[in-house]
């Protein structure tokens, strides 16, 4: 997918194109569900420790009430955010997605552009349409109201962080307060459609990729948002990954997790879903094949390597938790080899193919992360 002529210029809410490869954690959690939300916070310290690049978190809503078993439990994820940038300095957190239609324009402009100024500007503003039907019912969503809501409610936002006043009846306000981020902070789009992610190329927006999406339907809507001029560098890129010290270990730890959770997305009836994954997509085998960046450090960085070969990819987004079903000790040791061991190895294989000098910062030795890697 190296055809990229015409691709339109970044705009000015685009965040600057990375000298590095960026790896951020996803989930409902921020990648973190295998904790209880009392440990959560600590874990958030500990990943900034690492030199992991962001958290994004999922907004979801009614979990329990699809197939009653073990996973991952869901907080607001607002709430959540500002918790975890309370907690860091660096790190960045994002949403993967917010779902536009369920929230109040205003109000989600004061919030997110509050977080933003409490955070000094590391807050990256992500979003969907939000079709869920069992969503938009419960919240009184009309679904042929959808569409418009979200490109109404985009457009408000918008205005609201911008330095003009805005007429509501005979009254002329100032939304306050305005992000650190200017003109905002960045947007970044969730889709399963291509018409949709060509639009957010045109509109100068990132393209979020979902890790729960095939591999077929991810190289899909990546295509598409280049094609319109999106550069795919931009674009944080969801996968499934977990690191052990050698393949047969990983897949050894892994493979409970992986029969629980595709047992969870079958009962979810994810494949009925178009543009997302088909019902063989969700077989352990074929999920732990296709889904999953999953191996020894070294096999894992030739993986990643591979997707910024053959797309351009340079924002890895984990998921990282499982949705909740992946043990603790495995979560805590999985991300330290993630973090010591496999991205050292992608940031010498992109030097390497480059000729440039790779810049990510290394983890922290005194991270106390009990991973039992060197």
């Amino acid at each position: 997918m190296d055809d990229r002529l015409g691709r339109a210029s970044p705009s000015l809410e685009s965040p600057r194109p990375s000298e590095r490869f960026r790896i951020g954690l996803s989930g409902c959690g921020g990648g973190l569900e295998s904790v209880s939300t009392s440990q959560l916070l600590d874990l958030v310290e500990k990943v900034e420790a690492l030199g992991f690049d962001a958290m994004w978190i999922n907004e979801e809503h009614f979990q329990g009430s699809i197939i009653e078993v073990e996973g991952r439990r869901c907080h607001s994820p607002i709430a959540l955010a500002a918790a975890m940038l309370a907690r860091t300095k660096r790190l960045r957190v994002g949403f993967s997605v917010l779902l536009l239609a369920l929230h109040h324009p205003i109000r989600l402009a004061e919030e997110i552009a509050t977080l933003d100024v409490l955070s000094d500007g590391r807050v990256d503003f992500g979003i969907s349409r939000g079709g869920n039907g069992r969503y938009l019912e419960a919240y009184g969503v009309p679904a042929e109201d959808v569409n418009t809501l979200f490109r109404d409610n985009l457009a408000l936002i918008r205005r609201a962080w911008s330095d003009e006043k805005i007429a509501f009846g005979e009254n002329l306000l100032s939304i306050e307060p305005k992000p650190t981020q200017r003109p905002h902070p960045p947007i970044f789009m969730g889709t399963y459609t291509d018409e949709t992610a060509a639009w957010a190329a045109h509109e100068g927006h990132s393209l979020i990729l979902h890790g729960i999406t095939s591999m077929a339907n991810q190289r899909r809507l990546l295509n598409a948002y280049v094609v319109a001029g999106g550069d795919p560098g931009r674009a944080p890129f969801g996968r499934f990954v977990y690191v052990s010290e050698t393949d047969a270990r990983a897949r050894e730890e892994l493979w409970p997790t992986v029969e629980k959770l595709t047992t969870r997305l079958r009962g979810f009836g994810l494949f009925n879903r178009k543009g997302v994954v088909a019902e063989a997509d969700l077989e352990p085998e074929n999920f732990y094949r296709d889904m999953v960046i999953v191996g020894s450090p070294e096999t894992c960085a030739q993986k990643i390597l591979a997707l910024n070969a053959e797309l351009g990819v340079t924002y890895l987004n984990a998921l990282s938790a499982f949705f909740g079903f992946l043990p603790l000790p495995l979560l805590e040791k999985s991300l330290a080899l993630l973090a010591r061991e496999a991205r050292p190895l992608v940031d010498a294989g992109l030097q390497k193919s480059s000729g440039t000098k790779a810049t990510t910062p290394l983890a922290s030795a005194s991270s106390s992360l009990s991973s039992g890697a060197p």
